[in-house]
């Protein structure tokens, strides 16, 4: 259960029998499940949605990674190809994109500071988006989507590891690789795919256009809309050619500014300001955040460091900007596209 952007625990004692024991460790030792807990919490999810759906199929496809997993050299992108190629846009089923006043946030949010991962989670709604009306139960969405996204993230870290990649530079960012795995699932979950809460629809596929959640008999619902399936279906260098020199090809990079701008004009005029920042001489962490500052006079301080690093990184992503190091000190500069768009091209 979602409350604001913390999750919610509640934790059961049950007994089993030495048998079941036995079976659930053998499972364990061959590497389907990294624990007990997650054995368990696969199992619940999918008793909850044969209860609800009447199937027997099981919705938890991707167990945790293993402990070691990160050492491992697997290839998710061959393992869930189902789950992560390029969907048929014939077979999968859209919904209406949410209304403005339905999202809680006009521009996007500090912590979401990546595309991809976004890439990611429609990828994975085309693929479980097929029922009659393109819904399908938020919590089952969002196991998924961890779980093929840490898999993912995990492969795509030990790679840039060995490519010898700065951690600001890697795609693997944000996704939930890191081995806190209830913590960064969680934090997956909540930022990148969403939910609702009292402020509306949360996450960053809703604030895009490239999702809608809704509340169908007290059950939160998510399902891909037409421009989160035309994102899904351009291709993208990391999944479908294992290609680590970009996380976003040059058609997603151009999707997902003519999207900024049709749908988030706030957060165009703020990424076009901090270029016209950089062009001017403020290329430092601190000198641009002592700037963003005059332009969100209400943001305190630790707000607007949230603000600076999401909107930095997407800038990045996007190949607006380039990030220059010399020893510890960072500086950025515009790139010729980041030209283009302060122009008005």
């Amino acid at each position: 259960m979602n409350i604001g952007y913390k999750m919610a625990v509640i934790r059961y004692i049950i007994d089993i029998s030495a048998e079941t024991a036995d079976e659930i460790n053998k499972l364990i030792q061959s590497g389907r499940y990294r624990s007990i807990q997650d054995f368990l919490a696969a199992a619940a999810s999918n008793q909850l949605y044969i209860e609800k759906h009447g199937e027997t199929r099981s919705i938890i496809v991707a167990p945790s990674a293993p402990r070691g997993a990160m050492e491992a050299d697997s290839k998710p992108v061959a393992k869930f190809q189902h789950e992560l190629s390029t969907p048929d846009s014939g077979n999968v089923k859209t919904v209406d994109a949410p209304m403005l006043d339905q999202i809680a946030h006009t521009e996007l949010y500090g912590l979401w500071n990546r595309f991809f991962p976004v890439k990611v989670v429609t990828r994975v709604l085309a693929s479980m988006s097929k029922g009659d009306n393109g819904y399908i139960p938020l919590d089952f969405a969002q196991e998924k989507a961890a779980d093929l996204a840490r898999v993912l993230g995990r492969t795509i870290f030990n790679k840039e590891r060995s490519l010898g990649r700065k951690r600001g530079d890697m795609i693997a960012t944000a996704l939930p690789w890191r081995r806190d795995e209830f913590k960064a699932k969680a934090r997956f979950k909540t930022h990148f795919v969403g939910y609702i809460n009292k402020n509306g629809i949360e996450g960053m596929p809703a604030a895009l256009n490239l999702a809608n959640i809704i509340k169908s008999s007290g059950t939160q619902m998510i399902g891909l809309t037409v421009a989160g399936l035309k994102f899904a279906i351009l291709t993208n260098p990391v999944i479908d050619q294992e290609d680590y020199s970009s996380s976003l090809s040059q058609s997603e990079r151009q999707f997902l500014l003519d999207l900024i701008k049709a749908k988030l004009p706030a957060e165009m005029q703020l990424m076009r300001s901090t270029l016209q920042l950089i062009a001017n001489g403020t290329t430092s962490p601190t000198a641009l955040q002592a700037e963003l500052q005059k332009l969100k006079p209400n943001l305190n301080k630790a707000e607007l460091s949230t603000l600076r690093c999401g909107l930095l990184g997407r800038m990045y992503e996007l190949k607006l900007i380039r990030r220059n190091r010399d020893g510890l000190a960072i500086t950025y500069e515009a790139s010729p596209e980041g030209c283009n768009l302060l122009n008005g091209d």
